[in-house]
């Protein structure tokens, strides 16, 4: 018993030493940094860096100001844009309509025209297909994320035991998607794949006879083609609608309450309440979702396999059948200008749509 009192005693002591240790150099170093602040020195510095803001400002009304330090902050993103994207992209863009080599004094080029764009229309056998595959995706897959995470956001909002661990969980998926997971998942055994393999085909059938029972009700084609494809992309959806679901999440925690009262006091359902005050407060989040979709669902693309396949072949050339030689730079650079130009088309489109939905509560 002494032994163990000792042992509990001699713990004790350490840990009041350690967090006396601890405080002691916490007060020391804060003490050193307010010396250093109110020096003398540091006043002096800071005279001088404000003096000539002070002395702007003087002479500049308050709308100015902000507007100038705007344009301030907004400086390093344009320097980026410029130099990041908008150069290589038109490099990239006179890469499309020529035929690219290295010679000796490095990379030559000279015009082919439209061979490139013409080649990847024409002749090659997956861009055409991936091209489709992935406007015909995003048709169902914008809508029923954007949905699916609003429902999702609105549930998560209410009280209920255990709502912390449920909102972990749908941003679980998020993470799993990452590309250290992705490689992770890549290399699990056969038997885990034919497994998984197995129950996605059994869905499959499922769903297959779901959908004969819907055509068999008299619902229209469409409308049991569109049921079909979302239902048999569940667990896509769900992964691929964490950020999404934190968005419109954070927006409605945002709405004032006494909106909600207010509603309340008149007699209001949570019906009533969900599309005069939720939807039309959270709007505004719904094209910021909208376009984070968009940018994923491109980044998932199977036009991507394309432009990598071209990619990995280098600078060297490819004989055409109709259009004579051609180069892989070339193909691979229209292609990257067929596919930026069809994800900004895809965006204008849907923020021209979803804009006029959206309502502003200042205005």
């Amino acid at each position: 018993m002494e032994a163990k009192q000792e042992k509990k005693s001699f713990f004790r002591n350490l840990g009041h030493s350690i967090a006396n240790g601890w405080r002691k150099m916490r007060n020391a170093i804060s003490n050193f940094f307010y010396k250093i602040r109110n020096s003398k020195f540091m006043r002096k510095v800071g005279e001088i860096l404000s003096f000539l803001p002070n002395k702007i400002a003087k002479h500049i009304p308050y709308r100015k100001r902000k507007a100038i330090w705007g344009v301030i902050f907004v400086i390093p993103l344009t320097i980026g844009f410029v130099y990041f994207f908008l150069i290589p992209f038109i490099q990239m863009f006179i890469y499309s309509f020529s035929f690219v080599t290295i010679g000796d004094a490095g990379l030559e080029q000279w015009g082919v025209g439209f061979k490139n764009y013409i080649y990847i229309f024409t002749e090659d056998p997956n861009f055409t297909e991936n091209f489709s595959k992935a406007v015909l995706s995003m048709l169902t897959d914008i809508p029923t994320i954007l949905i699916f995470s609003l429902l999702m956001a609105v549930i998560l909002n209410s009280k209920f035991k255990g709502r912390a661990l449920v909102r972990s969980i749908f941003f679980v998926p998020v993470i799993f998607n990452s590309q250290a997971v992705t490689a992770a998942i890549a290399n699990t055994s056969n038997s885990l794949n034919a497994a998984a393999s197995a129950s996605t085909n059994d869905l499959f059938a499922q769903m297959f006879n779901f959908s004969t029972f819907l055509q068999n009700a008299g619902i229209p084609y469409f409308l049991v083609s569109f049921i079909g494809s979302v239902s048999t992309k569940i667990y896509d959806i769900i992964s691929y609608s964490g950020i999404q679901i934190i968005i419109f999440l954070t927006a409605i925690q945002g709405v004032p309450v006494h909106l909600y009262e207010a509603a309340k006091m008149e007699g209001a359902t949570q019906y009533d309440m969900f599309w005069k005050i939720t939807f039309p407060m959270v709007s505004p989040m719904m094209l910021t979702c909208a376009v984070y979709t968009v940018v994923d669902a491109f980044l998932r693309s199977p036009i991507l396999s394309s432009i990598q396949a071209w990619y990995a072949k280098g600078t060297g050339t490819y004989g055409s059948k109709t259009l004579g030689t051609l180069s892989n730079y070339g193909i691979n650079a229209a292609m990257s200008v067929i596919f930026c130009l069809m994800s900004l088309l895809i965006v204008a489109i849907v923020l021209g749509i979803l804009s006029r939905l959206v309502f502003y509560y200042d205005d």
